[in-house]
């Protein structure tokens, strides 16, 4: 069944926020100990779950993984996430040397894949979906943001080539999670939203478009993330073949909501910062519902958080979320048995 059949058909709100972070302090764990241990993370995890019972579940968001694994330095702190430090590309021989190197072979791509199968075995009667960082997101990683700008015009053959690389590892790092049993991966690419619509379908939609032909091809669902401003790319980031768009909280679901095709599937977009971290129950409760309202008339809408929600987000508000999205049962029905639902 298509992910879009489960969100048409359900009888409840569906809830999936990016929430694994704040289960390092249900194991008294550091995000840098989950972020090398698979057991460990996955351990995490199933504790939040069990408390807050998602939808969905996924494992932590690293967004430097893909891009250590090709050569690049990154930066630790203790319980801040890992960032990528310096360039790893300069010119055509860098791009020669980028490895493609085999999963856990002196990489941490093992213990994602490790996590996911955890994963799926805990929670076989629920989705669980994994990570990729998207291609053009490694780019600008490996050659510096302001760097790969510069050269999408000066040296796009040069993009080209660390792209077709990047894109090579994401196929292998795809198909090893996938094999875990997983049931669909988020492709998350936040960078494509500083680009225009032309530059974004060459250097971005392109590449995204195999990776996501591999996971329909393993009977799996494919999911776009970009919490960057993306009004200008809605129709070409759905056009790339993906069942879910999720959007960030600087886009307004209600108003792309229209320009979304009858086939894809919307998820977004609270504040992950503002509302989860920083917020009480109460901003959390009223935020939730908020949302939930506004959508009501829509039943190809899955509410999420915007991004990945942080480390030391309060487990009261993970579960006043919840606890919303419950109470707002009965409320989106009646909407939707007007016939108002699109």
């Amino acid at each position: 069944m298509l992910f879009l059949d489960t969100v048409k058909s359900s009888e409840k709100i569906l809830c999936a926020p990016f929430a694994s972070f704040p289960g390092t302090a249900l194991t008294n764990s550091t995000v840098k100990e989950n972020l090398n241990d698979g057991e460990l993370q996955a351990t995490s995890i199933i504790a939040l779950q069990k408390i807050c019972n998602f939808d969905v579940i996924f494992p932590m968001m690293d967004l430097t993984v893909e891009t250590e694994a090709m050569g690049a330095c990154i930066n630790w702190e203790i319980d801040e996430l890992p960032a990528v430090t310096g360039k790893t590309v300069t010119d055509a021989n860098d791009v020669n040397s980028l490895p493609i190197p085999e999963i856990g072979k002196g990489n941490r791509l093992s213990v994602f894949v490790e996590t996911c199968k955890k994963l799926k075995i805990e929670f076989s009667d629920k989705w669980v979906w994994g990570y990729v960082l998207g291609p053009f997101s490694i780019a600008g990683r490996l050659m510096g943001m302001t760097e790969i700008s510069i050269a999408l015009k000066l040296e796009p053959e040069l993009v080209h080539q660390v792209l077709e690389k990047v894109t090579a590892l994401i196929e292998k790092y795809a198909s090893a999670l996938l094999a875990t049993g997983i049931d669909g991966l988020v492709i998350l690419e936040p960078a494509s939203g500083m680009l225009d619509e032309n530059d974004a379908n060459e250097f971005s939609n392109n590449y995204i478009k195999k990776i996501v032909n591999l996971i329909k091809d393993k009977g799996k669902i494919p999911v776009l993330h970009n919490c960057g401003r993306v009004l200008h790319l809605v129709e070409s980031l759905c056009a790339t073949g993906i069942q879910a768009l999720h959007v960030g909280s600087v886009t307004e679901p209600y108003d792309i909501y229209p320009r979304i095709p009858e086939n894809v599937v919307l998820m977004g977009n609270l504040n992950p910062t503002e509302i989860f971290l920083r917020g009480t129950p109460e901003k959390v409760r009223e935020a939730t519902i908020n949302l939930l309202t506004q959508m009501a008339g829509y039943n190809r809408f899955v509410i999420s958080s915007g991004c990945d929600i942080p480390p030391g987000t309060p487990i009261e508000n993970l579960k006043a979320f919840k606890d919303a999205v419950i109470s707002t049962k009965s409320f989106i029905s009646n909407e939707r048995q007007k016939g108002m639902v699109k």
